[in-house]
């Protein structure tokens, strides 16, 4: 069996750049299938949601900006789709989906898809 591989994609960004103001609570990084993200972007949200119960989330799809217009476009649609996953996730956790906010950028410094989460 074996330890469980370490997850290299998830947690507090710190040294991450900002996309939408301001550091993401949660940045996953969708580098490898079956990426678990649920602990860690339930944990961020419960945190948030204790300082402020009011709180709304800005949810990004972030692509990398590298690549032909046809490499930029499959990024995109893919970073698009793992965000939309995201977002059921919260709703399925039980924050009304009218609190989150979908958006989408491309990033130089994205290695692959990626999907950051911010307070709003």
């Amino acid at each position: 069996g074996g330890l469980p591989a370490q997850p290299n994609y998830v947690g507090p960004a710190s040294q991450q750049g900002s996309l939408a103001g301001g550091r993401p609570l949660v940045v996953i990084r969708f580098d490898r299938p079956n990426v678990a993200y649920e602990e860690a972007l339930y944990s961020a949200v419960s945190s948030a949601l204790q300082r402020r119960p009011d709180a709304t989330f800005d949810l990004v799809a972030v692509s990398p900006s590298q690549g032909n217009a046809a490499q930029a476009a499959l990024g995109s649609s893919s970073a698009r789709r793992n965000a939309e996953r995201v977002l059921r996730t919260l709703t399925e956790m039980g924050l009304p989906p009218a609190r989150v906010n979908l958006s989408a950028a491309s990033s130089g410094d994205a290695g692959g898809s990626e999907v950051h989460l911010y307070l709003r």
